[in-house]
């Protein structure tokens, strides 16, 4: 198994860990719902579902449909792009409370979240590339 894979693996946990802390806080001190909502939802959603399917996909898809995977450097473009887009957002959420006030502070956030958009969109297209056959075939 490529290293990255389990990183996804590994980094899907912590963010289900962050995610369950969060909403463990929000239950504690109700008042931070207002602020930490949607750094909560994120962190379960793109953190440990999305990274979870990511890591699962990447090791199981090449051997279902027979082909190598496509990039493997492709892989590791989107670990890193995804963990920064859904760090960085999740940070501006909360240290702003929900509320970006400011162009850098807007900026910042559009930037995090082409980040998330952008590992997204490597994510599709690597595995249609592999699906397509474009990685060779798997030698038997």
């Amino acid at each position: 198994m490529n290293p990255i894979i389990k990183y996804y693996t590994l980094s899907s946990l912590i963010y289900f860990i962050l995610g369950a802390g969060l909403g463990l806080s929000m239950t504690v001190y109700p008042p931070s719902i207002n602020y930490l909502l949607l750094a909560h939802v994120h962190f379960l959603l793109l953190g440990f579902i999305a990274m979870m399917i990511y890591s699962v996909t990447y090791h199981v898809l090449p051997r279902f449909s027979g082909f190598n995977l496509y990039s493997a450097t492709l892989v590791t473009i989107q670990f890193y792009f995804a963990n920064a887009g859904l760090l960085g957002m999740t940070a501006i959420w909360i240290i702003y409370k929900d509320a970006p006030t400011g162009a850098l502070s807007a900026w910042l956030l559009s930037f995090f979240s082409i980040l998330e958009f952008l590992s997204i969109a490597i994510f599709v297209f690597n595995n249609i590339m592999t699906l397509s056959g474009k990685g060779g075939k798997i030698p038997i």
